[in-house]
């Protein structure tokens, strides 16, 4: 793990990718919960999880052969930023009238990610190499995987109050800065 650590650009791949994902996980977790919150509707609830992970079965078997067949880097840049800009525009969404810009941001922002997470997996080999820099590198990705799991999940509750008191932009701003970010793209 320590060898992948070395390697600059994998590390600001590697830290930014932690901010960001922990970012989207208390997304995933407040927009439903303010949802809930403001309308009491599991119905309008549901689309929101619906949307979240919409793009994830259309996508997803897909995902892995359009980032072959795109320049890594620019894919992950340009994913990086539609889902920065995206998150953005759910702030224009507080109010109940209007969570229909939510729901379409949510399934923009979960189809950046479908695109964005091979690219990155490809990415990672192409940064730090093969060997034991790659099981280093791929260890590392799952320890942060597990670390965002375990803090978002206990954030959680907190991301719940902050969207149900401030409606949730504190959550999309904190989703949005890293992913304009885009550390270690080199």
């Amino acid at each position: 793990m320590l060898q992948a650590l070395r390697i600059r650009d994998f590390r600001l791949l590697w830290s930014a990718g932690l901010v960001s994902s922990l970012g989207s996980w208390l997304l995933v977790l407040a927009v439903p919960a303010h949802v809930f919150l403001v309308t009491r509707s599991l119905a309008a609830t549901g689309l929101t999880l619906a949307a979240e992970y919409l793009p994830i079965l259309l996508l997803g078997p897909i995902a892995g052969a359009l980032a072959d067949r795109w320049d890594r880097r620019h894919l992950m840049i340009a994913t990086n930023l539609f889902r920065a800009g995206v998150v953005a525009l759910m702030l224009l969404a507080l109010s109940p009238e209007r969570y229909w810009i939510l729901y379409v941001a949510l399934v923009a922002e979960s189809g950046g990610t479908v695109l964005f997470v091979p690219a990155l997996q490809a990415r990672t080999r192409t940064i730090v190499g093969t060997g034991t820099a790659l099981s280093g590198a791929n260890a590392l990705n799952a320890v942060g995987d597990g670390i965002v799991a375990l803090i978002g999940g206990r954030t959680g509750p907190g991301a719940r109050a902050a969207a149900a008191h401030t409606g949730a932009p504190a959550t999309e701003i904190v989703d949005a800065a890293p992913e304009s970010q885009c550390g270690g793209l080199k």
